[in-house]
């Protein structure tokens, strides 16, 4: 098998992820300049994004931001050097950075088999604790979301992933323990949302039929006051 594709992945791969090249004392927890744990003001800062660019997800019990982020690949209509990612979406809770989420571009990776895209990322992270198997996938589970390589220590977790349909790849990084306060944070915040909406409803249709008696007062008083027989 030539190793052309895989050479090209592993440089570019070690780039895009920015960390020190000896793999067994890598650092999990970073990518493209940021880290798990940091506030959103010093990831808007290290990616040049807008501060405008960051959503609110949920506000309570806490609050859940989330920044979807492009690497640039223009300057005034110069091609900027090729770059495997599409985007990443970083997910906030509590003002820190607790999961990226990034995805290859396909053209970047076109032809590249999952082999190809584990040995590459291990070449970053070490040995995976999840070898890549491509042979042998059923009809049954051909589309669902495969992780093909595995790396964590006691506070990060890293999954490469592929998806057959859309053909597509990528990398999920988290915070182990701040992203299962998250999860349960968003699942108390949907519990109480679905409590309360019966409550908002009736509020909602309150209001509603509230400005309907005014709209309509409204508009007799200016009819009377106007009409003459």
């Amino acid at each position: 098998m030539s190793l052309g594709p895989v050479v090209l992945l592993t440089a570019v791969c070690v780039a895009a992820i920015a960390v020190p090249a000896r793999a067994a004392e890598s650092e999990l927890s970073r990518y493209r300049g940021v880290t798990l744990g940091d506030p959103v003001a010093a990831v808007i800062d290290a990616l040049k994004a807008a501060p405008s660019d960051v959503k609110v997800l949920r506000e309570r019990p806490s609050l859940v931001q989330e920044l979807t982020w492009r690497p640039l690949r223009f300057i005034s209509g110069a091609t900027l050097e090729a770059d495997p990612l599409a985007e990443m979406v970083l997910t906030f809770h509590s003002d820190r950075l607790v999961r990226i989420a990034a995805t290859y571009d396909r053209e970047r990776i076109a032809g590249l088999t999952e082999a190809d895209l584990h040995e590459a990322v291990s070449t970053v992270y070490g040995v995976s604790a999840l070898m890549s198997n491509s042979v042998g996938s059923s009809p049954q589970n051909a589309m669902e979301r495969r992780t093909i390589g595995r790396w964590e220590n006691a506070d990060t977790l890293i999954l490469l992933w592929h998806d057959r349909y859309p053909d597509r790849s990528g990398l999920l990084i988290s915070a182990i323990a701040a992203d299962a306060v998250m999860q349960r944070a968003i699942t108390e915040g949907q519990r109480v949302e679905a409590e309360e909406a019966p409550a908002r409803e009736l509020a909602l249709r309150t209001a509603n039929a509230a400005a309907i008696v005014a709209r309509n007062e409204k508009i007799r008083l200016e009819n009377k006051k106007a009409f003459k027989p």
